[in-house]
């Protein structure tokens, strides 16, 4: 029998390292596989816990709600809160709290729904009723890593009192003083519109109307709503028109005639009686009676000489014609018959005059002394001054109101033709600054609102200067005019002014142009700069309502403000009531929008609210929701 012996073979040092290694990777992936299923089977536990603490939190908020909504929408945007349990209630105190060993905290925020009503996270419009309740819950698991869930809840005032005004029809009651309900997007407050005519732009607010007959009026006087034109460019017209203007915007209607084949270089109304300076010798001012139908002749003033009337006006019982090279006082203690002479002075070739309660201004005629100043009494008149402008005859004046300025303007010529003087010293007139119109030729002036109008013929016929630095005019507006504008006058009617103008257009020679100080967009269109709302009286029906939370929304654009204010009483009258803020006292507002507390004295059966709007005239500030809740 024949033995074989067999060569058995070992591992090698390789093949065990290689065994010991796959064995130490598959032993910890199964480790890893172990340990993660274990973290993961205890964070779903944990997160259970997590869930059940949400649910916590949500019942104890809607617990406190029950009791008092203002005891959750107290807190909105005050940050992170807890929850502490003492004395058998809950109460809502500030940072984290503990609970199991969880972290947790809760923060109350506003909450927004989109156009269909439905609760967005971003975006959308605040709803007062609704609060985002933003948890934060957090623990460590058995590896000592932090864990996070941040559910979102949302809570409600449902079961809670509200009033809310937000509607065309809730806004409309009330007392509005500047103020208007209006529907933009589902109903607001806001200023009243308005219309800001500026006299720098004239083009804004021009009406014209054609008057009866072929004449070219020349001259203008108003006196309240009546408007008196004599018509001395030409002779195919008639001498005189009295026209009633009244109305917003302004309507004209012609009230009478007067033609006796007068040319009337100046009128001058007073009440319906009427004096016409004319070219009749016999009756350089002619009296009229415009009181009656038709319009009567029923009295004159003939004055020594020859020379035609060209300019008339009249102060208390006394008449002044300026005539030739004088000036004439005459007695219209009476305004029948002929009226006899009182005195006369030698003047110059006066164009136009004023005459104040004691002092008579003349523009007048010459290459020196153009402007002069006479004092007067009941049977005499004194020249007091004369001041030169230039070298050109004077074509017109203005008085300001209070006596202490003068403005005059003379024919066009190489130098400046229109001149501000200091008239305080009635002795000594002095100049302040002047202006060239280039080539208007100048007939008439005034001045408003450190405003300078001037109208004339050629060039820039209709042309207003800004005069707040008196020694400085600078242009800021004006109409060309082609035909020419004789004359014009300045009219207050209520809170608006207007300059009515008579050109030399025989279609449309009587003119209405609004002026004001300017304001409103580009336009003219703009906004009250003033006004306040005032709220019907709520009636909670309980002497113990407590009002905690408001609601507001608002827009308040740059350059305007709106300030609220509560008030509250046990009386339907308010009686006893003050206006109140934030802080419970008449010196704070409500402005912006957001969810705000209210003061703890606003506590009563009836409730008012305010709305003071201010405007920087272009754009209005808005009021679109107010929302107050309350509990009896």
């Amino acid at each position: 029998m024949k033995l074989f012996k067999k060569k058995l073979k070992g591992f090698g040092l390789t093949e065990l390292v290689l065994a010991i290694g796959i064995f130490a990777i598959m032993s910890s992936t199964l480790l890893l596989l172990v340990v993660d299923s274990t973290r993961t089977l205890e964070n779903s536990r944990a997160r259970i816990k997590a869930a059940h603490i949400v649910e916590d939190i949500n019942s104890t908020l809607l617990m406190i709600k029950s009791a008092s909504w203002y005891g959750v929408a107290r807190y909105t945007g005050e940050g992170e809160k807890h929850f502490v349990f003492e004395n058998g209630e809950y109460t809502i105190n500030e940072g984290q709290g503990e609970i199991n060993g969880f972290t947790y905290s809760f923060s109350i925020e506003p909450a927004h729904r989109d156009s269909n009503g439905m609760v967005v996270l971003s975006g959308g419009t605040n709803d007062p009723h609704t609060r985002m309740v933003l948890v934060s819950i957090e623990w460590r698991d058995f590896l000592g890593r932090i864990n996070t869930v941040n559910p979102v809840i949302f809570i409600n005032d449902w079961d809670t009192n509200s009033i809310v005004y937000t509607t065309l029809e809730d806004f409309t009651p009330g007392e509005h003083d500047g103020t208007i309900a209006v529907n933009i997007t589902g109903g607001e407050i806001r200023l009243q519109s308005m219309f800001y005519a500026d006299w720098c732009n004239p083009s804004l607010s021009m009406s014209a109307y054609n008057l009866p007959g072929q004449g070219v009026a020349s001259n203008i006087s108003v006196y309240g709503e009546n408007v008196f034109m004599g018509t001395g460019g030409n002779a195919s017209g008639l001498d005189f028109m009295k026209i009633h203007v009244n109305g917003d915007p302004p309507s004209v209607s012609v009230q009478g005639e007067f033609n006796q084949n007068y040319k009337v270089n100046d009128v001058f109304g007073i009440g319906n009686i009427v004096l016409l300076a004319t070219d009749r010798n016999d009756a350089e001012v002619a009296i009229i009676d415009t009181g009656v139908t038709p319009f009567a002749l029923i009295g004159r003033f003939d004055s020594s000489g020859s020379q035609d009337g060209n300019s008339v006006s009249a102060y208390g019982n006394r008449g002044f014609v300026a005539h030739g090279s004088d000036i004439t006082m005459f007695d219209i203690s009476s305004f029948e018959g002929v009226r006899p002479s009182v005195t006369t002075i030698s003047s110059g070739a006066v164009t136009d005059m004023f005459v104040g309660d004691k002092y008579i201004y003349a523009a007048v005629g010459a290459s020196s002394n153009q402007f002069r100043i006479f004092e007067y009494t009941s049977n005499s008149i004194v020249q007091r001054a004369s001041f030169t402008l230039n070298s050109a005859n004077a074509t017109s004046l203005y008085i300001s109101e209070d006596t202490q300025r003068a403005y005059v303007t003379t024919v066009q010529n190489t130098g400046h033709e229109f001149f501000i003087l200091d008239i305080t010293n009635k002795t000594s007139p002095s100049l302040i600054g002047s202006y060239n119109v280039s080539t208007m030729n100048p007939l008439n002036v005034a001045a408003i609102d450190n405003r300078a109008i001037i109208v004339g013929t050629s060039g820039e016929e209709y042309l207003v200067l800004d005069i707040t630095n008196e020694s400085a005019p600078v242009r800021c507006g004006g109409l060309n005019v082609d035909s020419g504008v004789n004359a014009l006058a300045l009219v207050t009617n209520g809170v608006k002014y207007y300059t009515y103008v008579v050109t030399k257009d025989a279609s449309q020679e009587f003119k209405i142009i609004q002026g004001g100080p300017g304001g409103g967009g580009a336009d003219g269109n703009g906004y009250l700069p003033y006004g306040v709302y005032t709220s019907p009286i709520y009636d909670s029906e309980s002497q113990s309502s407590t009002y905690y939370i408001l609601g507001l929304t608002t827009t308040v654009p740059e350059g305007t403000s709106l300030r609220l204010q509560f008030r509250v009483s046990d009386f339907s009258n308010m009686a006893g009531s003050v206006w109140v803020g934030p802080d419970g006292t008449a010196d704070t507002y409500y402005s912006i929008s957001g969810i705000h507390e209210l003061p703890s004295n606003l506590r009563g059966r009836y409730l008012q609210y305010r709305v003071i709007m201010e405007s920087n005239t272009v754009v209005t500030p808005l009021v679109e929701e107010i929302v107050i809740n309350y509990e009896k």
